[in-house]
């Protein structure tokens, strides 16, 4: 009797993760701004975000669907574009910290070097895995590179379906987690006042 619970358990876990597998999801990827408290001088540093993409691959794509087996089904597509997700995250998380964003200042540059999900099949339940990673750069206002570094930021989470959605709050909490390791680092904070 358990093991016949266990199978019928294991067989919805498979059926669930495999669920729609075989159609495009176009989501939108959310964003959440920290609660950061104001950074001291920042009303008087205007700053402007940009972004470009450096993915060398998946890009057309934030993930796939996979079927009850593990195998890669339908892609799952952005809404919008991953460079704009970026660059309104970085600008909302300046703006929360009381920085004047816009189109003078500092420049802040963010690549998209990767923004992807991946799922997996487990016995009872499913992996949702992002991966963000960002090169970072800030010029000053005479054009001056004073600031580079590579961001990353990484997100699991325990899932039913292999679907778009899935895909994008794994992802929204992989941006959050480099975002806030960008925005602690205090060389890129001493960037922006230059």
């Amino acid at each position: 009797m358990k093991s016949n619970l266990f199978a019928g358990l294991a067989l919805a876990g498979l059926v669930g993760l495999s669920a729609c597998a075989t159609s495009e999801d176009i989501v939108p990827v959310p964003y959440a701004v920290s609660t950061a408290a104001p950074t001291p001088g920042a009303q008087s540093i205007h700053v402007t975000v940009a972004s470009s993409d450096a993915r060398t691959e998946n890009r057309a794509r934030i993930g796939a669907q996979i079927n009850g087996y593990g195998m890669e089904m339908a892609a799952i597509r952005s809404q919008v574009e991953v460079t704009d997700i970026v660059r309104d995250a970085i600008a909302a998380e300046l703006r929360q910290r009381g920085y004047q964003v816009g189109e003078t200042g500092a420049r802040v540059n963010a690549e998209v070097t990767t923004f992807y999900n991946d799922f997996s099949v487990g016995m009872l339940a499913g992996k949702s895995k992002a991966d963000v990673g960002l090169t970072v750069t800030v010029t000053n206002a005479a054009g001056a590179e004073v600031y580079r570094r590579a961001i990353a930021g990484q997100a699991e989470r325990t899932v039913q379906l292999a679907n778009g959605g899935n895909a994008a709050t794994t992802l929204s909490q992989a941006l959050s987690l480099a975002l806030k390791e960008l925005m602690n680092d205090q060389a890129f904070v001493a960037a922006l006042a230059r």
